[in-house]
């Protein structure tokens, strides 16, 4: 790209220091708080989900930015600035994903008390399926953190000259550390901090930089001028590479993912009550039908700014117009570029050129090896002048990739505690003979470590992660392809009642290898003509797809399986109301009586509630579960 001295970066001033660090200092000290308040983090139950005891509107927020990474700060402005508005349409589906969420799958995960997701999975099918979706959930959120780590350093680095593995490092370490410590509680604390942070930088570029391009009506009749409102260009169209259909369904059914994983359970699990659960995920909706708009507006002004009526003139006669000695006729002299210009205000081209000044000349996209990293270009050339602006703007990078890791490494220990540790002590009981010794004082202890393990693990990652490509394809890649099959799942756990373990376990498998399969191949075939139309399909659809797979395959295979086994307790399965949709309850479900089985998993409720720093036998939790149900019955 051509480049003038509009794309001149500014270092950091001394405020810019101070307030980029009163953001890492804030966030630190908050867990800081967090492990020594009110006893601090002492059990599974603390330090997983907050006690169970937070109200909606602090969670509502911290699901927000928990998923409002550097991918949707930085990508989604570059995406509007290199193809247009078209991909906004994406908030439509916002408008019937969040009730879906709130209404259909909030009462089916708060209800149950789960602390992880995937025990859902055992409850309804098989324990081999909860262990399948937990790896699924591990891997994808993984590299997902990395992903949203390595993401801006990139970005800085190519801007501002910071190197990629000290801003990797200093942002890893700080989110590993006020986790590990501060729990819950802390994740949740330091997300409504970062919420503030990042709204108000998103109003402050957004007010500075339209009137840097000339106004907020002029950014919109520049872009409408040139074609950069295409929010219908493409109707539907399942290969093209966005369309109207594509962002409102497909976008939707790679939002659900999102919702139905371990980051946004713990959140509902968090919650005090089902009520405060569910308006957590509403008032999502009016958070992000705010916050998205100003982020893809922040792309029209970057295009309106680096594209004004100037910019089709070459480079080279930039000074020369400027100091007014280009005398001839401009539209005869440089024909072809009168001839390429379509604005209203071609007839200023002819006759004098004294008009062109400092303030009027063409401004022309700075060079950078990926479109993400146009914002920062923005905001250091044209705002750097401006002590504290500079460092506002990256605090609020930094504040997307803090709360999306810290949100993600708290979801990854409780997963590996409640569907790996925990399970695997009592199956290695069963299998010895032997009393279940559980110590919620060491679970704690595990629990931090584990979050100082996949820490660094996520460290590591980034730097491989550098290699993935733009941040919007990527990020739809993931959660398409490893997020439709376990939504499958819960589809066909929920809303399918003749749904069993077996056509569950094959149709994930399968959604799983078909999205990979399609996400593989569509990289590997990236610009030829010759590869299958299947590769061809646009990253918008990939959950959908691998979902449908999931979903049909599994409605298959458990009909199969149902008529060639003979087995009643296999053929008519009475499933547990309480982990169907609230619609498809019977009336009477609450007489609905448990099998043997899957009493079970009481355990999970005594050893979070009854224990301390002592040892519970198998014995004991017999006993005490016989208790309670005396107690429940008594009442």
């Amino acid at each position: 790209m051509a480049t003038t001295g509009q794309n001149d970066v500014h270092s950091f001033s001394a405020l810019d220091y101070v307030i980029f660090s009163a953001m890492l200092a804030v966030s630190a000290a908050t867990g800081i708080y967090h492990a020594f308040a009110k006893g601090g983090q002492r059990t599974t139950s603390q330090f997983l989900v907050a006690d169970r005891s937070m109200n909606g509107i602090p969670i509502a927020m911290s699901l927000v930015v928990s998923f409002l990474s550097p991918i949707t700060i930085l990508g989604m402005p570059a995406e509007t600035f290199s193809n247009g508005a078209q991909y906004s349409l994406y908030v439509l589906c916002l408008l019937w994903v969040f009730p879906a969420v709130s209404l259909i799958l909030v009462p089916v995960f708060h209800g149950l008390k789960l602390t992880s997701a995937y025990e859902y999975m055992s409850l309804r099918f098989h324990f081999s399926l909860r262990i399948i979706s937990s790896v699924i959930f591990v891997i994808q959120t993984s590299f997902y953190m990395a992903v949203t780590l390595v993401g801006p350093a990139l970005a800085i680095e190519a801007v501002l000259g910071f190197e990629v593995w000290k801003t990797v490092l200093i942002t890893g370490i700080i989110c590993t550390f006020y986790t590990t410590i501060g729990g819950m509680r802390a994740v949740i604390w330091t997300d409504v901090f970062q919420f503030f942070v990042i709204v108000g930088s998103f109003v402050a570029i957004i007010i500075l930089g339209a009137i840097k391009a000339g106004g907020v009506e002029h950014v919109w009749e520049f872009n409408r001028e040139n074609g950069r409102l295409n929010f219908a260009d493409t109707p539907f169209g399942v290969t093209t590479r966005l369309s109207a259909l594509g962002l409102v369904l497909g976008g939707g059914m790679n939002t659900f993912p999102l919702y139905i994983s371990q980051t946004a359970v713990q959140r509902y699990a968090a919650s005090k009550s089902l009520r405060q659960a569910q308006v957590a995920v509403f008032l999502n909706m009016p958070f992000q039908l705010i916050m998205l708009p100003m982020v893809y507006f922040t792309g029209l002004v970057l295009y309106a700014f680096y594209n004004n009526y100037l910019t089709p003139l070459m480079p080279a006669l930039n000074g020369t117009m400027l100091n007014s000695t280009f005398a001839a006729n401009f539209s005869t002299a440089i024909p072809y570029v009168g001839a390429g210009l379509s604005s209203p205000n071609l007839t200023m081209f002819t006759g004098n050129y004294s008009f062109v000044t400092a303030e009027t000349q063409p401004r022309y996209v700075p060079e950078y090896t990926s479109a993400d990293q146009i914002m920062v270009y923005f905001v250091s050339s044209q705002f750097g002048v401006i002590p504290g602006m500079q460092g506002l703007f990256i605090a609020c990078i930094f504040a997307g990739t803090l709360s999306t890791m810290s949100s993600g490494l708290n979801a990854l220990t409780a997963v590996n505690l409640e569907d790996v540790v925990r399970p695997w002590r009592k199956w290695y009981a069963k299998m010895t003979n032997g009393d279940l010794y559980q110590n919620d004082s060491w679970d704690t202890t595990l629990s931090k470590i584990l979050t100082c393990v996949y820490g660094l693990i996520t460290i590591g990652l980034a730097f491989v992660a550098q290699y993935m490509g733009p941040f919007i394809v990527i990020s739809n890649t993931i959660f398409g392809t490893s997020g439709g099959p376990l939504l499958g799942v819960f589809s066909l756990g929920m809303f399918w009642k003749r749904a069993n373990w077996c056509g569950a376990l094959v149709g994930m498998l399968c959604g799983f290898a078909c999205g990979l399969w399609v996400a593989a191949g569509a990289i590997l075939n990236q610009g030829s003509d010759d590869s299958l139309e299947i590769y061809k399909l646009s990253f918008m659809w990939y959950c959908t797809f691998s979902w449908l797979i999931t979903v049909i395959l599994g409605i298959i295979v458990s009909e199969i399986y149902r008529c060639i086994n003979r087995n009643p307790d296999i053929r008519d399965v009475q499933v547990n109301p309480k982990l169907l949709a609230t619609f498809l309850r019977p009336k009477n479900h609450e007489e609905y009586e448990e099998p043997e089985d899957e009493k079970e998993e009481e355990y999970v409720d005594l050893k979070e509630t009854h224990y301390g720093n002592g040892y519970l036998t198998h014995s004991d939790l017999e006993e005490e579960l016989q208790q309670k149900i005396q107690k429940e019955y008594l009442l």
